[in-house]
């Protein structure tokens, strides 16, 4: 009987043993666990809630609010933002908006410019704080943004449409500023009629060939490589709206080296 007692202690001794570095590792691992979660949180900029290596794609949206917005095109600019920032611009991608409205000068940087740091889908709730991760979604990054979409439906219209010069200002302190490496989009809604002094589409509307040989195309010439354009024109003035305006901003992308062109009406 004491053999076998003394046997069972032993063993006991060696379960306990056992026991002990099964807890230790189980601690470990939930250690390592909770401090590689904790590193990856950090790898988004608590500023723009970008990667800290960078967007992965980006998404630019220019409204043309020289002119006012009817009721059916105020409908349709809220079905294109809505799909834009819900299905367009997934997690890791930077959307930034910009308005072409009464002061062209204080409109040249955007409005808003925030990364989708994602929402709490596909994360393991034992592992993230997955309410945390739907609040920071919906309160830093879905509200701004509606916000400022909002506000862009209350802009006064303008005397002037300086669409080639805002064009500029979206690809240099946007698209060239950030230096994206994934896929760039660039989404503009306007009637696509230049109003300026240096050239306004409402009086006379030369050929591309014919505005590229002149001084102010030298000026306002801008490099959209890599970029998918896509245009919702609004049906302001359908007579001016003709094929020959299409013509003229087909070839002025295309020389700006653009990915793709969609060109499409807005509706309303």
């Amino acid at each position: 009987m004491a053999r076998k007692s003394k046997l069972a202690r032993s063993r006991q001794r060696s379960n306990i043993l056992l026991g002990s570095l099964a807890l230790l590792l189980v601690i470990s691992v939930m250690g390592a666990t909770a401090w590689w979660w904790s590193q990856k949180r950090n790898t988004i900029d608590s500023k723009t809630l970008c990667p800290i290596d960078g967007p992965i794609g980006h998404n630019i949206l220019l409204v043309d609010k020289t002119d006012p917005l009817n009721l059916a095109q105020k409908a349709a600019f809220d079905l294109l933002v809505t799909d834009l920032v819900s299905n367009k611009t997934p997690p890791g991608y930077l959307l930034s908006i910009f308005v072409l409205g009464d002061d062209f000068v204080a409109q040249t940087k955007p409005l808003v410019e925030l990364c989708n740091p994602g929402d709490g889908k596909g994360h393991n709730e034992l592992t993230e704080n997955i309410k945390q991760l739907n609040r920071q979604y919906k309160d830093r990054f879905l509200t701004p943004i509606f916000e400022q979409s909002t506000q862009l439906l209350s802009i006064a219209s303008a005397q002037e449409s300086p669409i080639l010069e805002m064009l500029q200002m979206v690809s240099l302190n946007s698209i060239q500023k950030h230096h994206v490496d994934g896929p760039k989009t660039l989404i503009v809604l306007s009637d696509l009629l230049q109003n300026s002094k240096q050239l306004n589409m409402y009086k006379t509307l030369p050929t591309f060939e014919q505005f590229s040989s002149t001084v102010y195309a030298h000026k306002t010439q801008i490099n959209f490589q890599g970029v998918d354009i896509q245009i919702h024109y609004l049906q302001n003035s359908p007579s001016l709206q003709v094929d020959n305006l299409f013509r003229f901003w087909k070839e002025y992308f295309r020389a700006a080296r653009s990915k793709t062109l969609a060109l499409e009406a807005l509706p309303g």
